[in-house]
């Protein structure tokens, strides 16, 4: 009877720790490089401003489109509730800041109502959005 000897020396193998260290050296590149910012859908085109800074705490927001339309913290709100849906928001939170991103081409007497409105909701301290003159 003939045996067939045991083969001396490995099979083929293939290193694949160099392609997981390309994967994670891709992985940690993406991680790096890509911005998450929460944008919403809502087309707005800011004013510009030199002043203008960003600000890395967003506390509530509410929107005003060139056509009149409002949002608060990207829901669409009617105007005629938008004040007790703010006070509400007030109340549960406790908060004083608020950020209202008004389009450039807002009328500037919708502002102004806005900001009254918002006032006497209870929130005291109104910020204005705008770009920097430099940005885009």
């Amino acid at each position: 009877m003939k045996f067939v000897p045991p083969k001396s020396g490995r099979g083929v193998i293939i290193n694949v720790t160099s392609l997981i260290d390309v994967m994670f050296l891709l992985l940690i590149f993406f991680m790096v490089s890509s911005t998450f910012k929460n944008q919403p859908a809502i087309d707005l085109s800011l004013p510009r401003s030199d002043s203008a800074q960003e600000t890395t705490v967003t506390p509530t927001v509410v929107y005003l489109t060139r056509d009149g339309r409002l949002f608060l913290n990207d829901d669409m709100v009617e105007p005629e509730e938008l004040d007790s849906r703010l006070r509400q928001l007030q109340a549960s939170t406790g908060e004083d800041r608020i950020v209202l991103r008004a389009d450039e081409h807002a009328e500037h007497g919708a502002v102004v109502e806005l900001i009254d409105m918002i006032k006497e909701s209870g929130f005291r301290r109104v910020s204005l959005a705008a770009k920097p003159k430099g940005g885009s």
